[in-house]
């Protein structure tokens, strides 16, 4: 099907859901929680991505070859990417679920953000996804929001921010690691320094 991930099923696995955009502190927590479910499942952890933000503002924090890199860092055993096209954007939530969490990834667990958004204009979240999963017979968890100690919620909005305005300490703290100079136009490396 045209915008499903470039791999076809997979073995059954747990799916951490998000674009992860600059694999910052709170998407750490998600592959971390995702993680725990594979070693109690004796499941692999597959992280879904996109070729590209859907309607990201500015400039994406990393490529999609440093995300697939930083997502296995962090504890991916594999990535899946869809295209971002015209067939995925206008795919309904359920379809999205039915099609790709269960029909191409073969979820068997499925790890989120509270703040996750799927389906055509977003219009599905967290509520209508533990509806599918539990439909599906399959685990769903949700990981709370990550904050900063100051009670700054770290989201990749926050860190393209806080770079914008020249506060490039603030952006490291939520990633959790320095950034090196841009690779390419409208796009920051986020992978640590070389010495």
């Amino acid at each position: 099907m045209e915008g499903t991930p470039n791999t076809p099923q997979h073995v059954p696995c747990v799916v951490c859901l998000g674009f992860f955009d600059g694999v910052h502190l709170a998407h750490q927590a998600l592959l971390r929680a995702a993680k725990q479910e594979g070693e109690r499942l004796g499941l692999p952890v597959c992280a879904h991505t996109f070729d590209h933000a859907p309607g990201t503002k500015g400039f994406e924090l990393t490529t999609l070859a440093q995300r697939e890199a930083l997502l296995k860092r962090y504890g991916a055993d594999m990535v899946s990417v869809s295209e971002f096209n015209d067939t995925m954007r206008r795919m309904r939530g359920d379809d999205f679920f039915r099609d790709v969490v269960l029909g191409c990834l073969n979820a068997r667990h499925v790890v989120c953000g509270d703040d996750h958004r799927f389906g055509y204009m977003g219009g599905w979240g967290v509520k209508e996804l533990r509806t599918l999963c539990e439909e599906a017979g399959i685990g769903l968890t949700v990981v709370a929001q990550v904050s900063l100690p100051d009670g700054q919620r770290i989201s990749s909005t926050a860190i393209r921010r806080a770079l914008q305005e020249g506060n490039t300490a603030l952006a490291e703290r939520m990633l959790g690691r320095p950034f090196a100079s841009p690779p390419a136009k409208n796009t920051l490396a986020l992978f640590p320094k070389t010495e």
